[in-house]
């Protein structure tokens, strides 16, 4: 499986065991630019933020040849013991005009730190095979969901910080998958809970109050009330805001889930911490599911359910726009949770 996190890679950087060559590829930018701001610091140091300086080259692969960069690359530095030399858009050099750097990883000059930028790769070619028996290949694939409180309980340790598993798991729902956001958010709550202080559920529900968690609970709220305009609004923000469709379908399902589990506990008069428990959420989220919960009736959820694993088959074998089989999706079940008129079907 590909490594979604190098942690041991950036602290070798931060350490000063700079390699003479990366390949860093992968979607979750984030971790990507985090690990080339690292060799900015370690090799240019105070200049870290010169770009024009004689020991610093930035190309674009889309614009220079792959030669031209590793010719570049074995230039010596001037005054100091090493260069950078960063290239972005590997992944659109063509198979025959990656042979070159086949010989460059076996032999790479040691003054010089070679970058190389891509969003993906083919590991099949001779070179990215070359680079992954050299140990310069190194993958940052999208977190999954349950990596992201992991990773914000270690984020929050490396900066002296104390917080609470419910928090980070809080905060992975609030900020989601953009890493940027999230490591932000995170240090808005170091300011809020102070130096030296913990941070809680409480804290991220009021400091981050629109999360993706939130808008799931508002879109079965207004399914749940019969409001197609307001849950066609929701789920609009949702896709502007770039979650997947096929991601939203599985919260949904999985808030329907919970909201008919939360019925069935409340009818059976247990005790708001017990049912909180028994549902698996926070109690501060308790109330997102029992508001629909009350409202939606067992024929609705049973009708909302069924809808949502045809669109899950849909989603996986249709070839209409995901978008639109959502927003079809999410009006069905307003529709169908909405109040009945007299002498309608």
């Amino acid at each position: 499986m590909p490594a979604r996190e190098d942690p041991d890679l950036l602290r070798a950087i931060e350490r000063g065991e700079i390699a003479p060559l990366y390949c860093l590829h992968g979607p979750e930018r984030f971790l990507v630019d985090r690990c080339v701001g690292a060799l900015r610091r370690k090799i240019l140091g105070a200049s870290a933020g010169d770009t024009s300086g004689l020991n610093c080259e930035l190309f674009d692969l889309k614009e220079v040849a792959l030669v031209e960069v590793l010719a570049a690359a074995r230039t010596l530095p001037m005054f100091a013991k090493q260069r950078l030399v960063i290239a972005r858009g590997l992944e659109q050099v063509k198979a025959d005009a990656m042979e070159p750097l086949t010989a460059y990883a076996a032999h790479p000059n040691p003054s010089t730190c070679l970058v190389l930028l891509a969003e993906k790769v083919d590991g099949r070619l001779r070179a990215f095979l070359a680079l992954r028996r050299a140990g310069y290949l190194h993958e940052f694939a999208r977190l999954k969901d349950r990596e992201l409180g992991p990773f914000i309980a270690r984020e929050a340790k490396t900066r002296g910080m104390a917080i609470d598993n419910d928090a980070a798991e809080a905060l992975a729902s609030a900020a989601g998958p953009d890493l940027g956001r999230l490591m932000q958010t995170l240090e808005q709550l170091e300011i809020y809970a102070g130096k030296g202080g913990r941070i809680t559920p409480a804290q991220v529900e009021e400091l981050v109050p629109e999360s993706r968690e939130r808008n799931v609970f508002e879109l079965t709220k207004a399914i749940g009330t019969g409001d197609p305009r307001r849950a066609l609004d929701l789920v609009t923000n949702m896709l502007r805001n770039r979650e997947a469709p096929l991601r939203i379908q599985a919260m949904l399902l999985r808030q329907l889930r919970q909201t008919w589990r939360a019925k069935e506990l409340a009818a059976a008069n247990v005790p708001r911490a017990e049912m909180a428990a028994a549902v698996g959420l926070p109690p501060f989220f308790l109330d997102d599911v029992l508001v629909p919960a009350r409202r939606m009736s067992v024929a609705a959820l049973r009708r909302s359910f069924e809808r949502l694993y045809q669109a899950d088959r849909a989603f996986k074998s249709s070839r209409v726009d995901p978008e639109v089989q959502l927003t079809r999706l999410v009006r069905q079940l307003a529709e169908e949770a909405a109040p009945r008129r007299p002498g309608s079907a």
